[in-house]
């Protein structure tokens, strides 16, 4: 088992909900849950403490990262700061792009209308997250790129603590559609005035679902 592969065990697991946020763990508790062996969790552990997901404090254990008001507001403030900047190079070199997933962005958001099932808000959370990854990657900055990716995770654990809400999935999308419409026209300005309101939204929204 590589350490690489223990990290992405560990990480599910605790996605999935199979750990308490905040609480302490050892590390032979984290090596039966991810069913890897003692050097395999030490490995890992390194990478989910690089990642802000567990905390190691002598003495005391392995903590898990808490989804607290600061971590919620740090992630998305580092998330604001990457993206706002990156929409300038989607508005500019990745108009087509923005046009393909504006498209199946108002696609998703008549179904999700209509049918609020578990499988369709998870297709509409999907296309969330495509949008937010095109913009990044559209900087073409490998540096950047890896620290969104490493925030990301912390988005992601924001969300699992967060039940999914039909309401919120569709003023996401909603929002994520006038910002790609600004994208798709090459209107920097507007482009990023509205996903800095979004971002700002939905910070609140991750704040008040706690």
């Amino acid at each position: 088992m590589s350490r690489i592969s223990a990290y992405e065990r560990f990480r599910e697991r605790l996605f999935a909900g199979e750990i308490e946020p905040g609480s302490f763990v050892t590390q032979r508790e984290l090596a039966e849950l991810g069913g890897v062996s003692l050097g395999s969790a030490r490995e890992a552990i390194q990478k989910l403490e690089h990642d802000s997901l567990l905390r190691v404090h002598p003495q005391r254990g392995i903590q898990v990262a808490d989804v607290t008001i600061k971590f919620i507001r740090e992630a998305f403030q580092l998330r604001s700061m990457v993206e706002v900047t990156a929409v300038k190079d989607y508005c500019r070199d990745g108009q087509d792009k923005a046009r393909a997933t504006l498209a199946d962005t108002r696609a998703i958001l008549s179904k999700a209308e209509s049918d609020t099932s578990p499988a369709v808000l998870g297709d509409a959370v999907d296309v969330d997250w495509r949008f937010h990854d095109e913009v990044v990657s559209a900087m073409n900055n490998s540096l950047v790129e890896e620290l969104y990716q490493i925030n990301a995770v912390r988005l992601r654990l924001i969300r699992t603590n967060i039940r999914l809400r039909a309401d919120r999935v569709l003023g996401a999308l909603g929002e994520h559609i006038a910002i790609l419409e600004a994208c798709a026209s090459g209107d920097v300005a507007d482009a990023r005035e509205k996903l800095s309101e979004h971002l700002t939204v939905a910070m609140r929204r991750s704040m008040e679902g706690m």
